[in-house]
């Protein structure tokens, strides 16, 4: 008997609900086929998991991670047993494609393939090879994003454009360990990983040039590399932070911890054995879970966004979109959508302002004397071009206890929504600021490195008096009303280190991500031999959950897929083993 002949439609209820689960289908031609399903997915917050080690779905999921990432061999029996349990796997070669063992079940769930790992793309004939394996599996992975993982700095630029032409990967990802010890002293290794930000600025760029996402590993182990005299150290309190904060400054959508439960893990204490994997919670398994809350909290709104246009110079003859620099001296390419308020770091009793990643400068009307703590020094930034309000800004080390009482980095990007439908049919062109506070220590808790980092803003004749913040904490809006100082208006952030802060202007247009579904039209046919769900009159911008049981009593909802899209309709495609016989479209404010 087949139920799913006679499956049922229910209407649309609103209310609240969990992460978006499910599997995908493509509804935008406009965007690409990684940020659609990461739209639908909600931002990615994963550990690598070894699952020869003791692993507890409940501790994972007390950390916030929104999906497991199987380091090669999966363990489905550890997964939530009604097979929703989101996630991901890395893939050795084309042998091991899913489903492996047990595996079957859980593929509506399966968020991403990681196709090999830190290959090397300088070689043509890898890089072919490579190519070919994704052209090869493809079409047969229609909802689950494909990407491939290199060290930071392995691939040439060439190479690594010619492999996404050829490949077509949906996410680019990279690796880069920047908390570090002197391999002959042992002593941690402290200040800004610039180094580490120049390799999210250049594969950000890339991801931009070729409209697709891209990921990072985040720095949770510990190791001794003697063939290359480095020591990798656990991050600090602050420093683990900024590892999430710093990569959604700089676009990450995808952020995977290396590693969660192996033995070299940061987040658990480790038993002689070296076997005791999630077992033992640590102090900081504690600040890995905050900082994922606030992120998960951000990305309801950062996956709905890119970054605004960098600036070009003004005698361009074919100018990309975005706005001219007002200098004739600026270089294109140059970084100008994320500005780096320059800390101050002492050496040999110099003072001296943190050094810039590459493809930022500093800007031309920067010319503060470093000694002065409260002079203004930082990369590229005019007035008027990537938001009509903000005028100035400084910052102050709060705290004092770090980096000898000096000023460290901060950040501010600027950001827009990915799709203009978001901004709701009344407004265009609305922009949003993350500000991060980059400053961290070796040492000591997040708040050691405290910054008091403000932003005055020249509304003039336009209304506005204030500013909507999301609170990282509670995932919730809020109207903050701006103090005047003299003839501006001023918002004032105290973060902790490595902590961030998510706002937009109050000028009425709603807030991506926290936009309210209205109720939606389902209707059902079979198609394939599988039900077909259609929905329509979805709200551009709002987030909706279709979801589907075997019976209206006794029976719990599964959640098939969660949907963000820019159109009003949908069609979604039941897998034919599907036992549903109802279905609903569930609204998340």
């Amino acid at each position: 008997m087949l139920r799913r002949k006679r499956v049922r439609v229910l209407a649309l209820a609103i209310g609240l609900a969990g992460m978006m689960l499910g599997q995908v289908q493509l509804a935008q031609a406009q965007l690409s086929k990684g940020s659609q399903l990461l739209l639908n997915r909600g931002l990615q917050l994963q550990g690598l998991v070894q699952c020869a080690d003791f692993f507890h779905l409940d501790t994972y999921s007390n950390a916030s991670y929104t999906s497991i990432n199987w380091g090669f061999a999966s363990n489905p029996d550890s997964m939530d047993s009604t097979a929703g349990e989101p996630w991901s796997r890395w893939v050795s070669d084309t042998t091991v494609m899913p489903p492996q063992s047990g595996e079957a079940p859980y593929l509506n769930q399966l968020v991403a393939l990681q196709l090999g790992d830190e290959w090397d793309l300088n070689s043509d004939s890898v890089r072919t090879t490579l190519v070919n394996w994704f052209n090869s599996v493809r079409t047969n992975w229609p909802n689950t994003i494909l990407y491939h993982n290199n060290w930071a700095g392995q691939v040439l630029d060439a190479q690594l454009s010619d492999f996404i032409a050829r490949a077509q990967p949906d996410m680019l990802f990279f690796d880069g360990y920047p908390w570090q010890s002197d391999y002959t002293t042992g002593t941690p290794l402290g200040g800004p990983p610039t180094s580490w930000y120049s390799e999210l600025r250049r594969y950000r760029a890339w991801g931009m040039t070729y409209n697709i996402p891209f990921g990072v590993y985040r720095q949770t182990f510990h190791a001794v590399q003697d063939y290359n005299t480095t020591i990798y150290r656990n991050p600090s309190p602050s420093e683990l932070r900024l590892s999430t904060s710093a990569a959604l400054a700089f676009n990450a959508k995808f952020l995977t911890d290396f590693v969660y439960n192996a033995g070299a893990t940061s987040l658990f204490d480790i038993l002689p054995n070296g076997y005791s994997g999630d077992l033992y919670t640590n102090a900081l398994y504690v600040e890995q879970a905050d900082a994922n809350r606030r992120a998960f909290n951000f990305g309801k709104s950062l996956i709905c966004l890119k970054p605004v246009y960098e600036m070009h110079n003004s005698t361009d003859a074919s100018p990309p979109p975005g706005p001219a620099s007002a200098y004739p001296s600026f270089a294109d390419g140059t970084v100008s959508s994320i500005m780096i308020m320059r800390g101050r770091i002492m050496s040999g009793g110099v003072t001296n302002a943190t050094a810039l990643p590459i493809s930022f400068a500093n800007s031309p009307a920067s010319t503060g004397n470093p000694a002065n703590p409260t002079s203004l020094i930082y990369s590229w930034w005019e007035s008027n071009k990537n938001d009509p309000y903000f005028t100035g800004w400084g910052v102050t080390n709060k705290a004092g206890v770090k980096n000898n009482g000096l000023p460290g980095d901060a950040f501010v990007a600027w950001f827009k929504p990915l799709d203009e439908s978001f901004d709701g049919p009344n407004y265009t062109n609305e922009v949003y600021f993350l500000v991060v506070n980059g400053l961290t220590d070796t040492n000591g808790t997040a708040a050691d490195c405290m910054q008091e980092i403000h932003m005055d803003f020249s509304f003039g004749s336009s209304g506005i008096t204030s500013v909507v913040m999301l609170d990282p904490e509670t995932g919730l809006l809020q109207t903050n009303t701006l103090q005047v100082v003299s003839t501006k208006r001023r918002l004032i952030l105290d973060l902790n280190g490595g902590d961030a802060a998510l706002f937009k202007f109050a000028d009425g247009a709603p807030f991506v991500g926290h936009i309210t579904p209205q109720a939606a039209k389902l209707s059902v046919a079979m198609q394939a031999g599988a039900p077909a769900i259609s929905l329509s009159r979805l709200t551009p911008g709002a987030r909706y959950q279709l979801q589907s049981t075997p019976a209206l009593r006794g029976s719990a909802w599964t959640n098939l897929t969660g949907l963000l899209l820019n159109t009003t309709n949908y069609l979604y495609l039941d897998t034919p083993s599907s036992d549903a016989s109802f279905y609903r479209a569930v609204g998340t404010p």
